[in-house]
């Protein structure tokens, strides 16, 4: 604890809560849009494709300039925001239009937590901590995300109106905390003002000029797009076609989470010096192997397995890209790369759900878990190829 400034924890007090009422939720929206609407699954997967496009546009255009300009705690207050607003919504919703605007606002919105707090640590914690630093983040999201589904699977059998209330007070909590107990992190040196004195935004061309930093993430977010399956669809294909309620597939995240909370900090120290690259080549190989064998049997202890597996990769890959990105980032140019980093995730999001609703509905339900591993194995093989040739770089060597 002594490690660590008492800005850090309060940050991880306030995402706990959030994630913890979060959780309870996107196991099983696809199932609520899905009843909701009755529309074919190939059709409300669009709807969260369009939260990922929207957050794409954000990562891309301003979350980041906004960081560098305003400060990290404007992002997060804004995002914090904009969650309540959002689960208050989904509870009145009921029509296609209402569920479009909703997100479309929350894809903006909810890209700004991130970015703001991936920044916000690499102002607060040196270099050589910052690794640790960014697993102690995932292990306080994972110990949200280990508690919502079990919870949210209980509460959806009986409403989904339940889950909705408590996320959005979840969201409101951490925004009291993040108001009165957090203090902004950017330095005005480093506050982003273009060098002729002018207040116009400079963007991310600073960083999209960073080819190495620009394919890893690519590579990242291809990845993104084979979990992004699991995440979000795993739940209706076990209940569509095998019977499988709510409240027994939510272990299966359950998993995940649980596995995030007790072993990522020994992970971490497991890997700590070695070569970043290799890492992610071997993050994507367990990707790909975990997600393709969900297609061979229809049991949620099997399903746990591959869950167990993919987390595996998901420990490794998370706090490495974080970190890759807090080390190459410049002092004055944080914000921007987390922005940039923040992109894989929606990346991954927009593109996986919507190709495999559609390799669900035109091909078949088990092969749309084949063809999602592609995207993880290719990825696997760039960064491998990469490791090769550039895991000696110069770029790579303060890891």
């Amino acid at each position: 604890m002594s490690k660590y400034p008492r800005q850090f924890w309060l940050l991880m007090a306030g995402s706990l809560i959030f994630t913890t009422g979060a959780s309870l939720v996107w196991p099983f929206l696809s199932i609520y849009i899905q009843e909701k609407l009755d529309i074919p699954l190939r059709y409300s997967t669009l709807l969260i494709s369009l939260r990922a496009v929207s957050g794409i546009i954000a990562s891309f255009f301003f979350a980041g300039t906004f960081a560098d300009r305003f400060g990290r705690r404007f992002l997060i207050l804004a995002s914090l925001c904009g969650g309540f607003i959002y689960y208050v919504g989904l509870k009145q919703s009921d029509q296609l239009w209402h569920f479009s605007l909703l997100m479309i606002f929350w894809g903006i919105l909810d890209i700004f937590y991130p970015v703001g707090i991936n920044a916000m640590i690499a102002d607060l914690i040196p270099q050589e901590n910052r690794l640790e630093a960014y697993s102690v983040l995932r292990v306080v999201y994972n110990s949200g995300y280990a508690v919502g589904p079990i919870l949210g699977g209980i509460m959806a059998a009986k409403s989904y109106d339940r889950i909705f209330i408590v996320a959005a007070i979840g969201y409101a909590v951490s925004f009291v905390i993040m108001f009165f107990f957090t203090k902004e992190t950017l330095k005005e040196e480093n506050r982003m003002i273009p060098a002729d004195g002018s207040k116009t935004f400079s963007g991310i061309s600073v960083v999209m000029k960073d080819k190495l930093y620009i394919t890893s993430v690519f590579l990242n977010g291809m990845i993104y797009i084979t979990s992004a399956g699991v995440f979000n669809l795993l739940s209706l294909y076990s209940g569509q076609n095998f019977g499988i309620p709510e409240n027994q597939i939510s272990y299966v995240f359950t998993v995940n989470a649980l596995m995030c909370v007790t072993l990522q900090l020994p992970v971490i120290r497991m890997i700590r010096g070695k070569k970043p690259l290799a890492l992610m080549s071997i993050s994507g190989f367990l990707y790909a192997l975990s997600v393709s064998s969900i297609a061979l049997v229809d049991q949620v202890w099997w399903y746990c397995l591959c869950m167990a597996v993919m987390t595996t990769g998901e420990l490794i890959m998370s706090p490495t890209m974080s970190d890759i990105a807090a080390n190459l980032a410049p002092a004055d140019a944080r914000g921007r790369y987390m922005s940039v980093l923040s992109l894989a995730r929606p990346f991954g999001q927009g593109v996986g759900p919507a190709f495999l609703g559609f390799v669900n509905d035109m091909i078949s339900p088990r092969m749309m878990w084949v063809s999602g591993a592609m995207f993880a194995a290719a990825a696997s093989a760039a960064f491998y190829y990469m490791d090769r040739n550039k895991g000696d770089s110069d770029r790579l060597k303060h890891y």
